[in-house]
């Protein structure tokens, strides 16, 4: 006697696929803590990012300049797959670096304003301290990214140099931001609203390049409360993470 296998019903399996994994929520992962995981960086893409570079081995098949990309999963994000987020937290870093004619490369991460007061200017306006290494002030945003498939992804921007004003844009748009009930008037999270995030080309006399362009798009809908319990969530993680030089992985993608 053969068992023969009843055609099954593809929704009711999905269901009890998704219900079981949701019980199982977790599993695996109870020894992967903050400082366990890379953070994935959206940065954008400059015309001098090896992702665009056809030769070198970093390149990301269809990526172009003006793309943003998410340094872990390289997904890009562009007129046909936008970028649009929930701000979860804000941190200012000051980043110490070795000048490119000594090797380059990041040496630490200083979270307190007063070591500014210890550099002095150079005529590049960079803020050089006794060692010979420059201090970059780093303007990071956490966000919480919302895919078209309905799902989200955990992220953080980095903005430097000229992208500093579009950070301090940005966290002047979600301070400004306010709600009423009933007589009182109160300032929601950030991560009640949503945000685009896109490029646009800037230049001075030092060069042309691509920054950060911000729209807001409202708050999220009743339909949408998952994405601000996960941003939620996300911001209590924050504040234990501990942003070592390997997961700032760079500064932000503006060359100036």
């Amino acid at each position: 006697m053969t068992n023969k296998k009843e055609p099954s019903d593809n929704k009711t399996t999905d269901i009890a696929v998704s219900t079981a994994f949701m019980e199982d929520a977790g599993s695996g992962l109870e020894n992967i803590g903050a400082d366990d995981v890379t953070i994935p960086r959206l940065k954008i893409l400059q015309a001098m990012s090896p992702e665009v570079n056809k030769h070198d081995g970093k390149y990301v098949d269809g990526a172009s300049t003006g793309d943003i990309i998410n340094t872990v999963s390289s997904v890009l994000y562009n007129d046909d797959n936008p970028l649009v987020v929930l701000p979860v937290a804000y941190k200012r870093l000051f980043l110490e670096w070795t000048p490119r004619e000594s090797g380059g490369g990041l040496v630490a991460q200083h979270d307190d304003a007063n070591i500014l007061s210890t550099t002095t200017r150079n005529k590049m306006g960079q803020d050089v301290l006794e060692n010979g290494n420059y201090i970059q002030t780093s303007a990071t945003h956490f966000v919480l990214v919302l895919n078209k498939n309905g799902g989200f992804d955990t992220a953080m921007i980095s903005m430097a140099g000229t992208q500093l004003k579009r950070s301090r844009t940005w966290n002047s748009m979600m301070a400004s931001v306010k709600m009423k009930q009933g007589d009182k008037v109160f300032t929601p999270p950030s991560f009640s609203q949503k945000y685009q995030l896109g490029c646009v080309q800037e230049s001075n006399d030092r060069g042309t390049w691509f920054g950060w362009g911000i729209s807001a798009l409202g708050q999220v809908s009743q339909d949408e409360m998952q994405y601000y319990q996960a941003a939620k969530d996300f911001a209590e993680q924050v504040g234990g993470i501990n942003l070592s030089t390997d997961k700032v992985g760079g500064t932000e993608d503006a060359p100036f």
